[in-house]
């Protein structure tokens, strides 16, 4: 590939933008977002502009059938849905009501339009799913759409992109041209120099995010056990959890769903969730990123199921620096 072409890739289940920002601080530019949940769209579409005919679609069940909607592109980006694999939902894996039909969308897509190269990404507990079958028939299916695989690697936030977030995600990454696919290396380890306090915002939050007697029965407990403000804690139903690594626990998509899924921390003012742009700053999103006015509980999903940004943008760069 010529260097003064524009890679162009595709951005399937692109939630809120975190695996396009990624690819574009990289250089590469999107022609296509592919994304369901309106809320999602809502944060997406107020930081990104439609632009150089870029397109969106819902939803990929009908993406590229009977038509040449999917535009040519040299990456096809898919951050696919996790909770079919993820050790906390129901793991039916490729037997859930949409899991099978997506993973076969992937599939049709790279079938059809042939990119150079494609970037997986999703929890740890997909590797091991039935014993290991589930991710060995889709590694293998991937080969069979003619791509060669490089060796899929787990990778943490807090050890590969210095980011201050205990999170391990799955990532694989395939290229037409076995050559290429041979260069291709994932990020090494590097030491973890930033600390909760680069994410945490220094004035005192809205009052809505502290706990009080009066509406946590759970407040007398935490007052007890937190103590340390480099830390984050969590309360897990009956007791209270400290993060000893000293870096924010995984962000999941259920922080909004109500009971004391959101990380908690202590500062000069009390005890507190972190805030939504608190969890927009553990995935390591820029601060120009923009938070559009929805519920708290849409916001903290939202980044609770994106990707973490820095380590997205390591692997895009050394993909284009190989295409």
């Amino acid at each position: 590939m010529k260097n003064k072409e524009t890679i162009k890739f595709i951005d399937l289940f692109a939630g809120i933008g975190g695996m396009r920002i990624g690819f574009e601080d990289a250089g590469a530019q999107c022609v296509l977002t592919c994304e369901i949940d309106d809320a999602a769209m809502t944060t997406y579409k107020e930081n990104y502009k439609p632009e150089h005919n870029h397109k969106f679609s819902r939803d990929i069940l009908n993406l590229g059938l009977g038509s040449d909607f999917v535009p040519d592109h040299n990456i096809l980006v898919a951050g696919f849905p996790c909770q079919p694999y993820s050790i906390a939902g129901l793991r039916k894996g490729l037997k859930d009501e949409r899991g099978g039909d997506i993973f076969k969308a992937i599939l049709r897509i790279l079938n059809k339009n042939k990119p150079d190269a494609f970037l997986l990404e999703n929890v740890k507990g997909i590797v091991n799913h039935e014993n290991g079958e589930t991710f060995k028939f889709m590694i293998t299916s991937l080969a069979e759409c003619g791509y060669h695989i490089v060796p899929p690697e787990v990778l943490n936030s807090m050890t590969h992109a210095n980011v201050p977030q205990n999170r391990e995600r799955v990532f694989v990454v395939g290229f037409k041209d076995p050559e290429k696919a041979a260069k291709f290396k994932y990020p090494n380890e590097v030491k973890l120099s930033r600390t909760i306090h680069d994410c945490l915002e220094s004035v005192k939050a809205g009052e809505e995010f502290y706990y009080t007697e009066e509406k946590y029965d759970c407040t007398k407990a935490l007052k007890v056990a937190m103590k340390n403000k480099d830390t984050i804690y969590q309360w897990r139903r009956q007791y209270v959890r400290e993060n000893k690594s000293n870096a924010c626990p995984t962000l999941t998509a259920n922080m909004g769903s109500g009971g004391h899924n959101v990380p908690l921390i202590l500062d000069s003012f009390g005890i507190r969730k972190l805030t939504p742009r608190e969890t927009a700053n553990f995935q390591g999103f820029p601060r120009s990123f923009k938070l559009p006015k929805l519920a708290n509980s849409k916001l903290y999903h939202q980044f609770g199921n994106s990707v973490t940004v820095p380590l997205i943008k390591k692997i895009a760069t050394e993909i284009i620096k190989v295409l």
